[in-house]
């Protein structure tokens, strides 16, 4: 990318994340202020992407588009165009905060240790992938991958601890694009709620690969990383503050705590540890850093449209498909359905913002909506061979998809009984 188109980009979308947090904690205005950023930088970003994303952005753009103009057609007003403007400013906040951490977990988690090889290495290395990526989202996963590859080829038992200790991360962290993405998708639900049986569901899925691990063969000469508790103590506090912010503030939106956390924390980190460099440091960040998650940034951008413009067809034909009741059959029907859509490609951000436009207005119970969605994004992201990190691990460490998807199959069909129970219990 043009290194001067990524530092106009990266202080648009700050000036973005300062008027999303002034207005949601200062003096309330328009949330589509902090959206017109966002959109500039989206049409800088735009050139710069793979085809891939190129192809899947200009589809959600054009039937959210057609969407939009059928509704001006039927004499709808203009809350769906401005609900477009505001390009899901919200979790982009998110992201471009938490995107801050990276400056703390490059200087801090990265070591010369030798890489300890064995089973317990190994879930140390699962639980550690986990825990960072709780808050550091695909950082954690490039961060431990290229340590681990860095004298030999990664091996598909530590491609597949990559993968689902990041991706187990979306049962439960506030700090996930997928929590951001869910609160808004499914209006009413709660934090607080979605945490409380995301954990459960989450320490499964991690015992489960911990099995799994155990039983692979040769897994003592498979090399672990030497993660402790000094590099964990950082997800964990901010995890812990953002829970206790929400609440004292139960008002405040959860990504907007998410993101002051962040960015207060890193401020103060750079003050205290790094005086006058911090500043060189985050100056860098913004200018070059923020440009990484450009992808993501017009993603959630085409993604706000799509929703407006399905939220203005439903109005315009006063449609409901959501089934007349939404229980934990309905729910489970709809987490198969977000991990087909997911293997055919779709981008959870679409899956979740679609399932979210259709079933939100007739469901009676927002946490519910909330629990699949979630379960939907990790589970999708893990066996979908065209997901974010799916890619990024089979492209930077060749890893085929085929071996990973092998890996996969049965963990997924026993993690989709493990999430059907946790609806039924939750309905109970």
């Amino acid at each position: 990318m043009n290194p001067k188109i990524a530092a106009l980009c990266g202080w648009l979308l700050l000036l973005s994340l300062a008027i999303s947090l002034y207005s949601e904690l200062l003096v309330p205005i328009p949330s589509y202020w902090a959206g017109v950023p966002i959109w500039i930088a989206s049409f800088f970003f735009f050139p710069f992407l793979r085809g891939a994303q190129k192809k899947q952005i200009i589809i959600l753009v054009i039937c959210g588009l057609f969407g939009l103009l059928y509704g001006t057609m039927h004499h709808l007003d203009s809350r769906y165009f401005l609900k477009t403007l505001e390009a899901n400013q919200n979790v982009v906040t998110m992201l471009i905060g938490v995107g801050f951490l990276r400056i703390f977990a490059t200087h801090s988690v990265q070591t010369n240790e030798s890489l300890p090889s064995g089973t317990r290495p190994l879930i140390k290395t699962l639980l550690g992938v986990h825990l960072f990526g709780a808050v550091l989202n695909m950082s954690s996963v490039i961060i431990v991958g290229d340590k681990l590859a860095m004298k030999k080829p990664l091996q598909p038992t530590q491609g597949i601890i990559l993968l689902r200790g990041f991706a187990i991360c979306a049962f439960w962290s506030p700090f996930f694009a997928a929590m951001g993405m869910t609160l808004t998708s499914a209006p009413g639900s709660h934090l607080s709620t979605l945490i409380i049986y995301g954990i459960p569901v989450s320490l499964a899925a991690l015992a489960l690969t911990a099995w799994e691990i155990k039983r692979t063969p040769l897994a003592d000469t498979i090399e672990g990383y030497p993660m402790g508790i000094k590099s964990l103590w950082m997800p964990c506090l901010l995890a812990i503050i953002v829970i206790s912010e929400h609440q004292i503030w139960p008002n405040a939106s959860v990504l907007s705590l998410v993101a002051l956390t962040s960015v207060t924390f890193i401020a103060l980190w750079l003050i205290t540890v790094k005086g006058k460099s911090g500043v060189v440091m985050a100056k860098r960040h913004i200018e070059v850093g923020v440009a990484s998650s450009a992808g993501e940034v017009v993603l959630f951008a085409a993604a706000a449209m799509l929703a407006s413009g399905v939220a203005s067809i439903l109005a315009s034909l006063n449609v409901q498909l959501a089934p007349d009741h939404f229980g934990a059959l309905a729910a489970f029907i709809t987490l198969v359905i977000l991990v087909g859509l997911a293997m055919t490609g779709m981008h959870p951000v679409t899956s979740v913002v679609l399932a979210g436009s259709v079933l939100a207005p007739s469901v009676t119970n927002p946490n519910l909506l909330g629990l699949t969605l979630l379960m939907g994004w990790s589970l999708g992201i893990t066996f979908s061979p065209f997901s974010g990190v799916q890619l990024s691990i089979q492209s930077r460490y060749n890893l085929k998809a085929k071996t990973l998807l092998a890996h996969n199959w049965r963990y997924i069909s026993a993690m989709l009984v493990v999430c059907a129970a946790t609806l039924w219990i939750y309905t109970l």
